[in-house]
């Protein structure tokens, strides 16, 4: 039986860093501090909206538990007007992305996907390649955190208005198929760390595939409970149906089937 926390926290601040994107922070112990992976999620109450939130760990340390998001619908919309107080919330949930390899890492997040990897970033023993993209520049969240890191960043825009112009696998497969391997040391192979739509991850799966190339996705499904009660987040997985919440969100890229 997997530990966690369900209890009321106080709300540090609430803030909107874009245009209908906010980073929540809530106050945090030590020890959840200390337990909280990268890839993990809480499931957060939300006053008037029936059902909890799912929100991946952005950041988790000095005291602080960090959540970004966007607002989508009425419960996120309702939680961007929240900024003092409590809020009750079920976590750290779900396994987080594998820290201990000694490959140099490419991580790849489409929208709101940045939210879980940032943490990853700052977890991971190597500085590797950010491949990040977005619909516009305004949808572009956490480079300049990642400039801070140490990582190389690559952009794409669906419209241009920053970097590449198109989505972040055509400008992955580019670099790949160029036989620029983004690695920054030749003797160490590179590992996908992936995170995003369904569309995003089908293509770098695909890839990744023709490229011989392993990794971790963190799987985006709707969720009630989180903890794997309702059945209602299954995904096949090597041929089984395993819950996102309870055995994911992340799993071995060659095992998902979509």
């Amino acid at each position: 039986m997997k530990k966690y926390c369900d209890k009321t926290y106080k709300i540090i601040s609430n803030t909107e860093i874009g245009q209908g994107y906010f980073e929540l922070k809530i106050q945090a112990g030590a020890a959840l501090l200390r337990a909280c992976k990268p890839g993990q999620f809480f499931m957060l109450t939300i006053p008037g909206v029936f059902l909890r939130r799912p929100l991946s760990v952005h950041d988790a340390k000095d005291g602080e538990i960090s959540f970004l998001y966007k607002v989508v619908g009425k419960g996120t919309k309702i939680l961007s007007r929240i900024k003092t107080g409590g809020l009750s919330a079920l976590g750290a949930l779900g396994n987080g992305y594998p820290l201990d390899t000694p490959l140099l890492p490419i991580i790849v997040a489409g929208g709101t996907g940045i939210a879980s990897v940032y943490f990853l970033a700052s977890k991971l023993k190597n500085k590797g390649i950010l491949y990040y993209g977005a619909r516009s520049k305004k949808d572009l969240l956490c480079l300049d955190k990642f400039k801070k890191l140490g990582w190389k960043i690559v952009v794409s825009t669906e419209d241009g208005s920053k970097g590449f112009k198109g989505y972040i696998t055509d400008a992955l497969e580019k670099q790949l198929t160029a036989n620029k391997e983004p690695s920054r040391d030749a003797k160490l192979k590179n590992l996908l760390f992936v995170c995003g739509p369904n569309a995003m991850m089908k293509a770098v799966f695909k890839i990744a595939k023709e490229k011989n190339i392993k990794g971790f996705a963190s799987l985006e499904e709707k969720m009630a409970c989180g903890i794997g009660n309702c059945q209602g987040c299954a995904v096949k997985i090597n041929g089984q149906n395993k819950m996102t919440c309870k055995d994911g969100p992340v799993f071995k890229i060659e095992d998902i089937e979509f």
